[in-house]
């Protein structure tokens, strides 16, 4: 049922990889909206502010830049005296905004002189409710007030077609049911060489659907590393996917040109445009079904909403104190079940992993291994060099037997002990 050795590596967690949330997502991302360090407010108009930003469901704190048209730029602190507030139109409930200072420095902004420029990030903890709306104010004393009525979209579903055969079709497919507009979509893969850890990322053009269904094809980028760097190891890859009920300014409509063409997106009396989106991370995962007799098909289908269930956890080795296992194999098959879908992942640096989209109701084999050692070689008369033709374990197995309830996320914390003596050297990296 198992590939007895999975081609995997193992390294030792000598650097930790740095920690990407969805907010540094959302910033790389959405460059045209909140997050844009070129953001000018000095373009002449007869409006009061300029306003960009977001407010998302899925995050725990939102953020929209306000700041008043100016002739110039602010190049030192100031508290204008603005007041920002969020009212949820279905309840009437009204909460304000903190004002954030941010200055950007004169090497991000040269045109803001030796001093650089500040920028006022208004900001709030409270919960965005999906499906809602939100009425955004700004005034200032003496001016006009700029509002926006914000939609935030419901929950919307997303299911992951993986192709179970790549030589006759060789895509995938992303569905997604339930949201208009889609304006930011990227798959993020994370790999690690003999350099540093790095996470490619392909962004994919943005699509709209009065009916709330998309049907888009995936296919998994490829990495490529530096000669020097050797060879990489894939950790994961993920979707990051932004839906929203409103459509958004293009790429061509930054925050400058916005400014300078007087141009105004869903506010009055400002320049700018404030989005209301549910964001979504979901692992793009490896699938593979296997039958008995039964026909295999098309695509392995994976659904991830509140319904499914999700496993994810660490792996580490305590007795010889080495720490996280990385590239280790962790594998969840389906029992009872013709055909049945194999769901298997390799842990990072950190000895971490997740699976997703696991069908409540339904037992699962849960199979852990850490990365095996070659016992036995021969050599190749082609090339006159070794290749290994048997591999051993130096720590031990793990296996579960797991049954899922709707939308159950299980956490585990799992050891499994080294063979060898604590003394000897763990193998090093093949």
């Amino acid at each position: 049922m198992f590939n007895a050795s999975p081609p995997t590596r193992n390294r030792r967690a000598s650097r930790r990889a740095p920690s990407s949330s969805l907010a540094a997502l959302l910033c790389v991302a959405i460059l045209v909206v909140a997050c844009d360090e070129s953001f000018d407010a000095t373009a002449p108009s007869e409006l009061a502010f300029s306003v960009f930003g977001y407010l998302d469901a899925s995050a725990d704190t939102q953020w929209i830049r306000v700041m008043p048209i100016r002739p110039l730029k602010v190049t030192e602190q100031d508290a204008d005296g603005t007041t920002v507030t969020l009212e949820h139109l279905g309840t009437g409930r009204i909460f304000e905004l903190r004002d954030s200072l941010f200055r950007f420095s004169p090497d991000s902004d040269t045109e803001g002189g030796s001093d650089g420029a500040y920028v006022h990030n208004f900001w709030t903890v409270e919960d965005i409710e999906p499906g809602a709306a939100y009425r955004f104010s700004a005034w200032l004393e003496g001016e006009d007030p700029v509002e926006a009525v914000v939609e935030i979209p419901r929950d919307y579903e997303v299911e992951v077609a993986i192709n179970q055969f790549p030589g006759r079709w060789g895509i995938d497919e992303l569905r997604i049911n339930g949201v208009k507009h889609i304006p930011f979509l990227t798959t993020a893969t994370q790999f690690y060489d003999d350099c540093d850890p790095i996470v490619n990322r392909v962004r994919y053009a943005a699509r709209s659907a009065d009916d709330g269904i998309h049907l888009m094809e995936l296919t998994k980028p490829m990495v490529v590393t530096p000669d020097h760097c050797g060879a990489l190891w894939v950790s994961n890859r993920t979707l990051w996917i932004v839906g929203s009920e409103t459509v958004w300014p293009t790429a061509g409509d930054s925050p400058i040109t916005l400014g300078e063409s007087g141009l105004t997106s869903n506010v009055t009396n400002a320049v700018g445009f404030i989005g209301g989106v549910l964001t979504k991370e979901v692992p793009y995962e490896h699938c593979e079904v296997q039958s008995d007799g039964a026909q295999v098909p098309d695509y392995c289908l994976l659904r991830y909403d509140s319904e499914t269930a999700a496993v994810s956890g660490t792996l580490s080795e305590t007795r010889c104190g080495d720490g996280p296992i990385d590239s280790a194999t962790v594998q969840l098959t389906e029992l009872d079940r013709e055909p049945a879908r194999i769901r298997t992942v390799l842990t990072n640096r950190d000895g971490e992993f997740v699976i997703g989209a696991l069908e409540p109701g339904i037992p699962h084999l849960l199979w852990m291994r850490a990365p095996q050692i070659p016992t036995d070689s021969v050599v190749d008369p082609w090339t006159f060099s070794y290749v290994y033709t048997e591999w051993g374990d130096i720590h031990t197995l793990h296996t579960d037997t797991l049954t899922f309830v709707p939308g159950q996320q299980v956490e585990f914390d799992i050891h499994l002990e080294r063979l060898t003596q604590c003394n000897e050297l763990p193998p090093a990296a093949r």
